[in-house]
């Protein structure tokens, strides 16, 4: 865990529903995607996927996101809150573009990007989310973005 997590879930102020809350989206976050549709109500699709710009212009047919993209992904929640029903989060994407990622060929390069999640809850699942990335900060690092560092 991070010094973020602990300070959330140490907060006093916390209502019994707001750390349940907070508790599920972590737990949900720790799993595989494979296992994460057992915390959200049926039919449970984001609102936004973190990528949503890229994927609109990769090319069709083109693989958006999976697990062999970035194998090695870590995310480091670097600040989250809770409060009623929503719980917010943002985290630092890590890992390594060992796979195709929004059409781009693999690159073997280290990204670090920021990632923002927003999570609402009902009854104990999670029922809608929507997830923003630095996408041009991500281009920059695969060396997809004119100016980007080589």
């Amino acid at each position: 865990m991070t010094a973020a997590v602990d300070r959330a879930l140490a907060d006093p102020t916390l209502t019994a529903e707001e750390r349940a809350n907070l508790e599920l989206v972590l737990h949900f976050r720790s799993v595989p995607f494979a296992e994460r549709s057992k915390y959200t109500v049926d039919g449970f699709k984001p609102q936004r996927f973190g990528m949503a710009n890229l994927a609109e212009v990769a090319p069709p047919g083109s693989v958006t996101y999976n697990g062999e993209s970035v194998p090695d992904r870590v995310d480091e929640i670097d600040d989250i809150l809770v409060r009623g029903d929503r719980v917010w989060a943002r985290w630092t994407l890590r890992g390594t573009h060992l796979g195709e990622l929004q059409g781009i060929p693999a690159t073997g390069r280290a990204i670090a990007v920021t990632e923002i999640g927003h999570w609402r809850v009902e009854d104990g699942l999670i029922a809608e989310a929507w997830f923003m990335v630095d996408e041009l900060a991500l281009l920059r690092q695969l060396g997809r973005w004119p100016g980007a560092q080589d």
